[in-house]
């Protein structure tokens, strides 16, 4: 038995050893520009501060709890880039505390319960998936953790807390959904009464949430972000997975990166799960784990997407599987778990090393288009420089960040102009306004994935505008001083 000293300065060299891997991980990412779901994010909750109601005044296709979580962060600091990716260490810190103590509800050891936190941090530093953004899929996480901690307790109250935090991790991310059937293996649904408080936390909490919007005329609108939309989005995905040889060529080179980056990963849990482990360890944890791994794919392919951000999710279940590896190796010494985990230490020095550059070759590979959000940047802090509070910028673009680094309001009612093949009323209602109301500035895109621009809006840019800059594939357009002066 370890005397007191003793696991002092064990947990005291863990916890350094896991900031310092934390910070090595995220020190490169502080200043990347906004991806365009982040500037979706900063964007709605600006907006919001403004006085917008979102998705009556601003729409965008995902639940509340996402922009709630802008909207508050807003009103205590700036959501700078550097800010927003240091959210992004607050978030995984988070989990990591929360992995924790999963791991000890699930009755972990000790030192399990150290190796899974700290291999969900571990993990974290191939950046395969992106790991500093933010999004909704790392901001769901807490809750859902929470929601599964909860799920294991004993307790009648925790299993209706249980149920309202999964509602919360449902409205942040709809994807929370395919995630339901792991509490069967968590408990939570072990009898009929559990079952009902589960639920009765969960609708409880979902009618706080879906009341205020039919009470105030934006029903239509929140349930089209919610469920409405979706079903248009997932048929477009598949869509364009079928019709795109050159996405489906590169899904296949991603996975065999994210197979040879996380591979062992999986081989060190799955020879884990194998076999009994030594008491105390909670018999429903390799059901438990499996369900959830399973849950999250799901998650991940239902869009026909593959985005690679999507699989952040997977980090969690894996560090923790991770955890349950070792208290396996730490009771049979088993040769090829050590195995494992001494490739795994390697494989962990030769990414934060960046040996060979294999940490620049599975960035590669993260769906992060450096030159495209770049020049957004610059586009947004061209139009900056001279705009004023009064002007409105239409970016005809997929990337919201334009209108975050320009300071000015989306033109439309929703930022990604890519929904507007789904929103043929939206379409209708951004021409006539436009023919009316011009904004001062048109951000024109040349992306063949962007919707292709209409000629209403091609013959409106030859006549009453004026070509200023072109930046990467996005061209400036200025509104004629003499037809302001008209008007």
């Amino acid at each position: 038995m370890k005397n007191p000293h003793q696991a002092r300065v064990e947990n005291f060299l863990l916890t350094l050893l896991g900031a310092f891997f934390l910070y090595e991980a995220f020190k490169q990412s502080f200043f990347f520009p906004y991806t365009d779901n982040e500037g979706t994010f900063v964007l709605m909750g600006r907006e919001m501060g403004r006085g917008a109601r979102l998705y009556a005044d601003l729409w965008d296709h995902k639940p509340p709890f996402l922009f709630g979580q802008s909207w508050l962060l807003q009103m205590f600091i700036p959501l700078t880039e550097f800010h927003l990716h240091l959210y992004a260490v607050f978030i995984h810190a988070l989990n990591a505390f929360l992995i924790f103590h999963l791991a000890k509800r699930l009755e972990f050891s000790r030192s399990g319960s150290w190796a899974s936190a700290l291999a969900y941090v571990f993990l974290l530093f191939p950046q395969i998936f992106q790991t500093w953004a933010v999004e909704a899929d790392l901001l769901t996480q807490p809750f859902l953790l929470l929601s599964f901690s909860a799920a294991f307790s004993k307790k009648n109250r925790m299993i209706f807390l249980s149920g309202a935090l999964w509602a919360c991790a449902f409205f942040t991310k709809q994807s929370a959904l395919f995630l339901l059937p792991v509490f069967l293996m968590a408990g939570a649904f072990a009898d009929i009464p559990k079952i009902l408080r589960w639920a009765a936390g969960a609708l409880i909490l979902t009618a706080a949430v879906i009341l205020p919007f039919a009470m105030d005329g934006r029903w239509m609108d929140f349930n089209a972000a919610l469920i409405g939309f979706n079903q248009y989005y997932i048929e477009k995905g598949w869509i364009f997975f079928f019709a795109t040889e050159d996405f489906r060529k590169f899904l296949v080179d991603w996975s065999k990166m994210a197979l040879c980056t996380y591979g062992l990963v999986i081989v060190t849990l799955v020879l884990g799960l194998a076999g009994s482990l030594k008491k105390p360890v909670h018999a429903r944890t390799p059901y438990f784990l499996t369900a959830w791994l399973i849950g999250v794919l799901a998650s991940c392919c239902v869009s026909g997407y593959f985005f690679t951000y999507y699989f952040i999710a997977l980090l969690p279940a894996l560090a923790l599987g991770i955890g349950l590896a070792w208290m396996k190796w730490q009771e049979t010494r088993r040769k090829d778990l050590g195995l494992c985990f001494f490739m795994l230490a390697l494989g962990l020095i030769a990414v934060g090393t960046n040996w060979s550059g294999v940490r620049n070759k599975i960035l590669s590979y993260a769906q992060y288009p450096y030159p495209k959000y770049y020049a957004d940047k610059d586009m947004g802090a061209l139009i900056a420089r001279e705009a004023r509070p009064v002007d409105q910028l239409l970016a005809w673009d997929d990337d919201p960040q334009i209108y975050v680094y320009a300071g000015l309001k989306p033109f439309g009612k929703t930022p990604f102009i890519n929904h507007l093949s789904g929103m043929p009323y939206e379409a209708w209602r951004l021409f006539k306004t436009f023919t009316d109301q011009p904004p001062r500035y048109c951000v024109m895109s040349r992306d063949p994935q962007v919707l292709p621009v209409p000629d209403w809006l091609k013959t409106q840019l030859a006549k009453r505008y004026t070509a200023v800059q072109s930046i990467g594939e996005l061209d400036l357009y200025r509104f004629r001083e003499q037809d302001q002066k008209a008007k």
